[in-house]
């Protein structure tokens, strides 16, 4: 039973010690808020484990500590795409698919709790807000966008997807 209480210990903690998560291997590659396309996948580059080649990406850091972050996306080309909100160690605590698309277009604000109080305390009751608000856990994190590709002549399409993100301060 030690043993085992030793193991599962050690298997918990793996992630809070680990030096090159997913934050960490895409930091060094620019500055917060601004998007940055990721080269396509292959045998050689491998900056994202298990990297699909027929998926093609793009993230943008992000620091609240700034104040709010709006992020906005095109998704009309490729088959599927995804927006994935993660946390500075890297786990996810929001995602959406391109099927939660208005005409196309993916919206959201990305927000801390003390600074989603603030916001809500200045809209309008009569007039509610139809924005995706999404509360943050932590002030620094990454949002991901993977648009995929039925086919390979149909790469460009997805890129162009992966590149409409955009992350803007408030």
């Amino acid at each position: 039973m030690m043993g085992a209480l030793v193991h599962l210990i050690a298997i918990l903690s793996v992630p809070i010690f680990a030096t090159r998560d997913a934050f960490a291997r895409l930091a060094p590659l620019g500055a917060a808020n601004i998007t940055i396309a990721l080269e396509r996948p292959s045998p050689t580059n491998r900056l994202i484990p298990y990297g699909d080649p027929a998926v093609a990406s793009a993230f943008c850091r992000f620091d609240l500590g700034k104040g709010p972050l709006r992020i906005t996306a095109h998704i009309e080309r490729s088959g599927f795409a995804s927006l994935s909100f993660h946390s500075k160690t890297g786990s996810v605590f929001y995602a959406l698919t391109d099927k939660a698309a208005l005409r196309g277009r993916l919206d959201a604000f990305v927000l801390t709790d003390k600074q989603l109080r603030v916001v809500a305390a200045k809209d309008n009751e009569d007039e509610p807000s139809q924005d995706l608000r999404i509360v943050s856990p932590t002030d620094e994190g990454f949002v991901l966008l993977r648009a995929f590709t039925e086919q390979p002549s149909l790469y460009a399409a997805a890129e162009e997807d992966a590149g409409s993100l955009v992350c803007a301060s408030l």
